[in-house]
């Protein structure tokens, strides 16, 4: 099974959030990475989920050209230098799901590029090799410093031990397996005519729309179905989902701070090293990165930082022990040069996922 947290004990880490799409940042934060590498002051890169989806035009969303790349340099440098973490973005694809904001569809644009991977493009990789590359990502880094790197942040779903067990014990594979045995147990003419009637849409439309497949005899036709057998009363599904999912700070929950702590003492019973601080990317915030009580640090890289070219990186020393946030300011570097002359600011939190 697919290794769900990644324990960092040395080295210095890059550690990157939400680029969505944006292939421009993507390779400066890349190179960047590359060209302190070849200095010998940095050995991991980071990428903490949200790689993919741009909200923006056809046009400018690299988010397939951005995954490929990154998967070229894991086999390069190796799985244990480049990291890429799980994000709520990454994780409808494996399951044959949709995804939307608003007005936005997230979720077609990639599946169109997966279909057309497989029929027109150059490469050596296939859809299948896509899907299985998100499937196998983990969820967590935990460092030797105290540090743990994750993509939305602490979840109030992880509220006890035998919860954290639970999600990093997750298998993609046994869950679309387990949906799908039990897809095959009902009338799938009727299911079909109960979806459409309960999105007001053509199931045919629907598959075709948003997997881009291309009609019945397609093995992936049914593959909307899927959520019907997913969700239920405290499902291992809902607890992976509510996770990657949370809105933390910005969902009302005015207990959050406490759900910081409490997830961290979780985590840390399972872990060889005590965990006191949660780095996360997700949500939005002032001038790329910001506090959340003493235990948090929100970061964005670009898409999420507001401005986006205050978007902000960390530089990580896994060995170093950190003890809050404010150890951590020191670290924090502009993705773009021109940001750089600027002062810090104490940044407030605000905006959303």
């Amino acid at each position: 099974m697919p290794q769900r947290v990644v324990d960092l004990d040395t080295g210095i880490a890059m550690v990157v959030t939400d680029l969505h799409g944006n292939w421009d940042v993507y390779r400066r934060l890349r190179d960047k990475f590359l060209e302190l590498r070849e200095k010998q002051a940095a050995d991991y890169l980071v990428m903490c989920g949200d790689l993919i989806h741009a909200e923006g035009s056809e046009e400018v969303d690299s988010s397939l050209d951005m995954l490929l790349d990154m998967m070229a340099l894991q086999a390069d440098l190796g799985r244990d230098k480049v990291i890429m973490l799980l994000g709520n973005h990454e994780l409808p694809h494996i399951y044959g799901l949709t995804l939307a904001k608003g007005s936005i569809q997230y979720t077609p644009r990639f599946e169109a590029s997966l279909t057309r991977l497989d029929q027109f493009y150059k490469s050596a990789y296939r859809r299948k090799d896509i899907i299985e590359f998100l499937a196998s990502l983990p969820f967590f880094v935990r460092t030797k410093s105290g540090v743990m790197l994750t993509h939305a942040g602490a979840s109030s779903e992880v509220n006890s031990v035998h919860a954290f067990e639970r999600l990093v014990n997750i298998d993609h594979h046994d869950l679309v397996g387990q949906a799908d045995q039990e897809l095959k147990k009902y009338d799938i003419e009727s299911l079909r005519r109960g979806y459409s009637h309960f999105t007001g849409l053509s199931y045919d439309d629907q598959v075709k729309r948003y997997l881009a497949v291309s009609g019945p005899e397609d093995p992936r036709y049914n593959d909307l179905l899927r959520v019907l057998f997913l969700t239920g009363q405290n499902t291992d599904f809902d607890l992976m989902w509510n996770t990657l999912f949370s809105q933390n700070e910005v969902d009302g929950n005015s207990n959050y701070i406490s759900t910081i702590k409490s997830f961290l003492s979780h985590v840390s019973r399972l872990g060889p090293y005590e965990q006191r601080v949660l780095v996360a990317g997700h949500i939005g915030v002032k001038n790329g990165f910001g506090p959340v009580g003493s235990q948090q640090l929100r970061l964005a890289s670009y898409t999420h930082a507001y401005p986006k070219r205050a978007g902000r990186y960390l530089m990580l020393d896994c060995d170093k022990p950190v003890r809050n946030v404010d150890e951590l300011t020191p670290f924090i570097h502009h993705v773009f040069p021109e940001e750089e002359a600027e002062s810090l600011k104490t940044p407030s939190i605000s905006g959303k996922r």
